[in-house]
């Protein structure tokens, strides 16, 4: 964590992706600087009660938010918080900060991420004309809950730097512009939604993992367990995971509270207890942890822990705390994703039809010499990969073979190793003339072939016969 990039914000420097930071400073006209630091101390002190239940309970997808009191050219709060692919996390901190803001009048908070003036993009519509990119930085700040900006004729045109927004805060807060409808908007949108959002999006899952992993993760912060899974499983997503290792003898139940991005992979990945519990054991060893318990209370704690689980903490905290007012129930990413997966299924078809036309007329322009044909094979070759490339996909053909069938029709285990078996048992029977391949099928063949065979694998309201119903 580098506080130092609040100087240079203004500047065309990269900043790090999926991260929020933020900036909480103190502008009392008539404190010095002794007064202002005793007030950054109270306010570090009531932040630390306020996140105390999210630090201690809630699954961050990579790690908790952290923040410090700086005391450097000035004296400010500074913390960041590295959300990764969960844009729930960014929220539940940005939505408590911007409320914390109400502690007091002379609070500016700064908040920003590798797209800058993040809260501006979440309200697009409702921000003022003039204020562009090529002048926002450093001129956006919440205060009071609202969200204010440095005046247009400030240092007209151009972005500020630290130095020059903490001037005109100091001396001429007055001149504020409030920007009323952004801060509608934003709390419409966002504000107003947060914890609550995100309490919809985390579960419980009953893992069956190795003595080992349990006494690693027993007494540890909620978030261990669902980071190291995330973390383990993110370059397997389009590479796959085998399952069915040797597992330890003796093996223990243990909950975990995840959020909605690893739980969806845990269900796919594992599917079971056993397997969810394998990938836990794989997760927690690559971050060799140390063991966290002694052998002797091992047992009394690991109940203990999966009591206290089962009965959410963390919402329990955040009621005693009258964040919420009532429980929040699981919504599964189901029901969340649902236009959005219908759209996939769509534009997968679409991307199938286009591929298999481009197939079957590439097939179709070849030449009656054998050289035209090799021509032509190394023409199609050229356009598939060209294709795929367009498509953002750089993988070899029976990569994409085994993606297509796991992922877009989703076949089973079994069926994968069933397709493998016909696919072997057809390349041995073609070979078994005088010593040759036999022809080449058509394209037309090579989908009836696939059809059929997929139609063996799956029942008619599977996803493969959907999509192949739909390529006819």
């Amino acid at each position: 964590m580098d506080y130092h990039k609040v100087y240079s914000y203004a500047s065309d420097e990269l900043l790090a992706p999926e991260t929020l930071c933020f900036a909480l400073f103190y502008v009392g006209v008539y404190k010095d600087e002794a007064q202002i630091r005793t007030e950054l101390t109270q306010l570090k002190h009531n932040l630390d009660v306020e996140l105390r239940p999210y630090l201690d309970h809630y699954p961050w997808h990579v790690r908790p938010v952290e923040y410090q009191l700086v005391d450097d050219r000035h004296c400010f709060l500074y913390g960041e918080l590295e959300y990764g692919e969960n844009m729930d996390d960014l929220w539940v901190v940005a939505s408590l900060l911007f409320r914390f803001t109400s502690r007091s009048e002379n609070i500016y908070l700064h908040l920003y991420d590798q797209d800058r003036e993040f809260l501006l993009i979440e309200a697009a519509q409702q921000v003022p004309g003039w204020l562009d990119p090529d002048c926002a930085s450093n001129r956006v700040w919440v205060n009071s809950r609202r969200v204010v900006c440095v005046p247009r004729e400030y240092c007209e045109g151009r972005n500020l730097d630290l130095e020059e927004a903490l001037a005109f805060l100091q001396s001429a807060s007055y001149r504020l512009e409030v920007l009323s409808d952004v801060t509608e908007e934003l709390v419409r949108k966002k504000i107003a939604n947060y914890p609550q959002e995100a309490l919809k999006h985390i579960t419980m899952e009953s893992l069956l993992v190795s003595e080992q992993t349990a006494r690693k993760l027993v007494g540890r912060p909620a978030y261990v367990a669902g980071a190291a899974i995330s973390h383990f499983l993110e370059p397997l997503r389009l590479l796959g995971l085998r399952l069915g290792g040797q597992r330890p003898s003796r093996q223990v139940t243990l909950n975990i509270r995840v959020n909605a991005i690893v739980h969806t992979d845990l269900q796919k990945y594992g599917e079971t207890a056993a397997g969810m519990g394998e990938i836990a054991d794989r997760a927690i060893q690559e971050e060799e942890f140390r063991e966290n318990i002694d052998e002797a209370d091992f047992e009394d704690l690991l109940k203990q822990h999966n009591e206290i689980t089962e009965h959410d903490p963390l919402q329990r905290e955040l009621l005693r705390y009258n964040v919420i007012d009532k429980l929040v129930e699981w919504e599964p990413p189901e029901q969340v994703e649902e236009e959005e997966k219908q759209r996939y299924d769509e534009d997968m078809v679409q991307k199938v039809k286009q591929f298999m036309s481009r197939e079957t007329d590439w097939a179709g322009a070849g030449s009656e010499s054998d050289d035209d044909e090799k021509a032509a094979d190394e023409s199609e070759s050229s356009r598939i990969r060209d294709y795929f490339r367009q498509e953002g996909v750089d993988i070899d053909e029976d990569d994409f073979f085994e993606f297509f069938c796991r992922e877009a029709l989703q076949l089973s285990k079994e069926d994968m190793e069933q397709l493998r078996g016909a696919d072997s048992d057809d390349t041995d029977g073609d070979t078994g003339r005088d010593g040759e391949n036999a022809a080449e099928e058509s394209p037309a063949e090579d989908l009836e072939v696939l059809s059929n065979l997929l139609a063996a694998l799956g029942s008619g309201s599977s996803p493969a016969a959907t999509i192949l119903n739909n390529l006819k």
